[in-house]
């Protein structure tokens, strides 16, 4: 997941995560924060093409959510359906 400072769409993200989802996806989220982690978040973007946070990234396939918005798009693409 990318994420960054002064961000409400990557808090809002979060907190769907932590409490709809119960954390049930948290062993398989990496999170990478821009001001945190520069060169990862650089890296990732460059390969992704992201321009925007939050976003989540499902490396092995190059998949990119951006649309974090809506429980089912992310519960979709976490577990694979969406």
């Amino acid at each position: 997941m990318l994420t960054q400072d002064d961000c409400p769409n990557c808090e809002r993200l979060k907190l769907m995560l932590a409490q709809p989802l119960k954390g049930q996806f948290d062993a398989q989220i990496e999170v990478v924060h821009r001001q945190q982690h520069a060169e990862a978040f650089a890296a990732l973007t460059a390969s992704s093409g992201v321009r925007s946070t939050p976003a989540l990234i499902h490396r092995a396939s190059g998949k990119v959510l951006l649309n974090t918005g809506g429980l089912g798009e992310v519960r979709g693409f976490l577990t694979g359906q969406g």
